[in-house]
């Protein structure tokens, strides 16, 4: 196990057991869209956030998933420009919108399927699939609210 891991599990386990259980089978299964990505880890003072681009460059990051006390997020870094006719995206924003995930059986959704897919073949930069996953821990906030 890398350093890198080693920390993002630390970081889970501040949530309580059954959200730390759902944050990491949502990334799991994010992490079958986009295989090969890197992955940037914020550990800010309101949510855990995992972001997943081409690059270590957090402007290259195609999607998030944000963990809460209570919920985890899929945040579409361009969501403002996918088409949603479903509206699942949420979000008023100028570019971010996400989905907030209930049941993992969401993502057996073809609509989540295919607006995480649109997201990732729109990425200005394309994730390299066939690359081995990197995982970065880019910044961890001295204050954080409870992540009970």
């Amino acid at each position: 196990m890398s350093v890198a891991q080693h920390q993002l599990d630390t970081f889970l386990e501040k949530f309580s057991p059954d959200m730390a259980a759902q944050a990491r089978a949502v990334l799991d299964r994010v992490r079958e869209f986009v295989p090969g990505a890197t992955e940037l880890v914020y550990d800010d003072d309101h949510a855990l956030v995992i972001g997943f681009g081409p690059t270590t460059r957090t402007g290259d990051t195609v999607l998030s998933v944000a963990v809460y006390p209570k919920w985890v997020t899929v945040f579409f870094m361009h969501g403002a420009a996918l088409t949603d006719p479903f509206q699942l995206l949420h979000g008023t924003g100028s570019e971010v919108r996400g989905v907030r995930i209930l049941d993992l059986a969401q993502f057996d959704d073809e609509r989540l399927q295919m607006l995480i897919e649109t997201a990732v073949a729109m990425a200005p930069k394309p994730i390299d699939g066939t690359a081995e996953r990197t995982l970065f821990i880019k910044s961890v906030s001295e204050k954080q609210r409870s992540r009970r």
